[in-house]
Protein backbone atom coordinates (compact mmCIF):
# COMPACT_ATOMS: atom_id res chain seq x y z
CA UNK A 1 0.00 0.00 0.00
CA UNK A 2 1.20 3.85 -0.34
CA UNK A 3 2.30 5.58 1.89
CA UNK A 4 -1.17 7.46 1.72
CA UNK A 5 -3.69 4.71 1.25
CA UNK A 6 -6.25 5.38 -1.57
CA UNK A 7 -9.40 5.89 -0.98
CA UNK A 8 -12.52 6.28 -3.97
CA UNK A 9 -16.27 8.04 -2.38
CA UNK A 10 -18.64 7.38 -4.75
CA UNK A 11 -22.03 8.75 -4.28
CA UNK A 12 -24.40 11.16 -6.18
CA UNK A 13 -25.01 13.63 -3.10
CA UNK A 14 -22.02 15.86 -4.00
CA UNK A 15 -21.59 18.15 -0.93
CA UNK A 16 -21.69 14.89 1.02
CA UNK A 17 -18.80 13.79 -1.19
CA UNK A 18 -16.74 16.76 -0.72
CA UNK A 19 -17.37 16.34 3.35
CA UNK A 20 -16.31 12.81 3.24
CA UNK A 21 -13.16 14.44 1.02
CA UNK A 22 -11.85 17.00 3.06
CA UNK A 23 -12.33 14.67 6.49
CA UNK A 24 -9.97 12.06 4.84
CA UNK A 25 -7.69 14.47 3.31
CA UNK A 26 -6.89 15.72 7.21
CA UNK A 27 -6.10 12.16 7.86
CA UNK A 28 -3.55 12.27 4.95
CA UNK A 29 -5.57 9.78 2.55
CA UNK A 30 -5.71 10.71 -1.02
CA UNK A 31 -9.18 10.68 -2.27
CA UNK A 32 -10.91 10.25 -5.47
CA UNK A 33 -14.63 10.74 -6.41
CA UNK A 34 -17.30 9.73 -8.57
CA UNK A 35 -20.46 10.85 -9.15
CA UNK A 36 -22.83 7.44 -10.24
CA UNK A 37 -21.89 3.90 -9.94
CA UNK A 38 -21.28 3.36 -13.78
CA UNK A 39 -18.06 6.15 -13.29
CA UNK A 40 -17.50 5.05 -9.72
CA UNK A 41 -17.01 1.78 -11.46
CA UNK A 42 -15.07 2.35 -14.21
CA UNK A 43 -12.90 4.28 -11.58
CA UNK A 44 -12.13 1.67 -9.51
CA UNK A 45 -11.05 -0.65 -12.18
CA UNK A 46 -8.75 1.56 -13.33
CA UNK A 47 -7.11 2.89 -10.21
CA UNK A 48 -7.76 0.04 -8.04
CA UNK A 49 -8.05 1.89 -4.64
CA UNK A 50 -7.13 0.84 -1.20
CA UNK A 51 -10.57 1.66 -0.15
CA UNK A 52 -14.17 2.00 -1.65
CA UNK A 53 -16.53 4.15 0.43
CA UNK A 54 -19.97 3.56 -1.54
CA UNK A 55 -23.54 5.15 -1.49
CA UNK A 56 -26.27 2.44 -2.50
CA UNK A 57 -29.12 4.34 -4.15
CA UNK A 58 -27.35 6.70 -6.77
CA UNK A 59 -27.83 6.79 -10.76
CA UNK A 60 -26.68 4.96 -13.72
CA UNK A 61 -26.18 2.06 -11.08
CA UNK A 62 -26.82 1.45 -7.69
CA UNK A 63 -23.75 0.55 -4.92
CA UNK A 64 -25.24 -3.37 -4.82
CA UNK A 65 -24.32 -3.51 -7.93
CA UNK A 66 -21.02 -1.78 -8.53
CA UNK A 67 -20.13 -3.79 -5.42
CA UNK A 68 -21.16 -7.49 -6.96
CA UNK A 69 -19.39 -6.57 -9.78
CA UNK A 70 -16.06 -5.37 -8.13
CA UNK A 71 -16.06 -8.34 -6.40
CA UNK A 72 -16.34 -10.80 -9.40
CA UNK A 73 -13.39 -8.73 -10.65
CA UNK A 74 -10.24 -10.61 -9.21
CA UNK A 75 -8.33 -7.44 -9.61
CA UNK A 76 -10.65 -5.43 -7.06
CA UNK A 77 -12.11 -8.41 -5.34
CA UNK A 78 -10.04 -7.56 -2.43
CA UNK A 79 -10.73 -3.62 -2.21
CA UNK A 80 -12.86 -3.65 0.76
CA UNK A 81 -16.20 -1.55 0.48
CA UNK A 82 -17.87 0.54 3.06
CA UNK A 83 -21.55 1.45 1.97
CA UNK A 84 -23.18 4.28 3.07
CA UNK A 85 -26.76 3.89 3.36
CA UNK A 86 -30.06 6.32 4.88
CA UNK A 87 -32.10 3.19 5.80
CA UNK A 88 -28.83 1.27 7.61
CA UNK A 89 -29.22 2.48 10.89
CA UNK A 90 -29.93 -0.30 13.17
CA UNK A 91 -29.33 1.06 16.83
CA UNK A 92 -31.84 3.70 17.42
CA UNK A 93 -34.11 2.47 19.92
CA UNK A 94 -36.89 4.69 18.05
CA UNK A 95 -37.03 2.89 14.97
CA UNK A 96 -40.90 0.38 14.70
CA UNK A 97 -40.28 -3.16 14.34
CA UNK A 98 -40.84 -2.66 10.19
CA UNK A 99 -37.97 -0.19 9.86
CA UNK A 100 -35.51 -2.02 11.64
CA UNK A 101 -36.46 -5.12 9.75
CA UNK A 102 -35.92 -3.15 6.51
CA UNK A 103 -32.70 -1.38 7.53
CA UNK A 104 -31.22 -5.24 8.44
CA UNK A 105 -32.37 -6.39 5.09
CA UNK A 106 -30.60 -3.68 3.55
CA UNK A 107 -27.64 -4.41 5.15
CA UNK A 108 -27.61 -7.87 4.76
CA UNK A 109 -28.02 -7.39 0.99
CA UNK A 110 -24.59 -5.43 1.21
CA UNK A 111 -22.86 -8.05 2.99
CA UNK A 112 -24.17 -10.70 0.40
CA UNK A 113 -22.40 -8.41 -2.50
CA UNK A 114 -19.39 -7.98 -0.77
CA UNK A 115 -19.56 -4.91 1.49
CA UNK A 116 -17.66 -5.23 4.27
CA UNK A 117 -18.71 -2.62 6.55
CA UNK A 118 -21.24 -0.09 6.64
CA UNK A 119 -22.11 3.72 7.80
CA UNK A 120 -25.18 5.20 8.33
CA UNK A 121 -26.31 8.81 6.86
CA UNK A 122 -25.42 11.26 8.46
CA UNK A 123 -21.83 10.59 8.39
CA UNK A 124 -19.94 11.22 11.59
CA UNK A 125 -16.44 12.98 10.65
CA UNK A 126 -14.69 10.54 13.90
CA UNK A 127 -16.42 7.38 13.05
CA UNK A 128 -16.05 7.91 9.20
CA UNK A 129 -11.98 8.05 10.09
CA UNK A 130 -12.39 4.94 12.52
CA UNK A 131 -13.91 2.49 10.30
CA UNK A 132 -11.81 3.74 7.56
CA UNK A 133 -8.86 3.18 9.73
CA UNK A 134 -10.20 -0.28 10.86
CA UNK A 135 -10.73 -1.27 6.74
CA UNK A 136 -7.33 -0.18 5.67
CA UNK A 137 -5.26 -2.08 8.49
CA UNK A 138 -7.82 -5.32 7.96
CA UNK A 139 -7.14 -5.00 4.63
CA UNK A 140 -3.15 -5.67 5.26
CA UNK A 141 -3.83 -8.45 7.81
Amino acid sequence: MDAQPRILVIDDNRSLVRLIEGILRKEGYQVRTAFDGLDGLEKAQKEKPDLLILDIVMPLMDGYEVCRLLQQNPDTASIPVLMLTVKGQVDDPHLSEDTLGSHIQERMAGYEVGAAEFLSKPVKAKELVDRVKKLLWLSQV
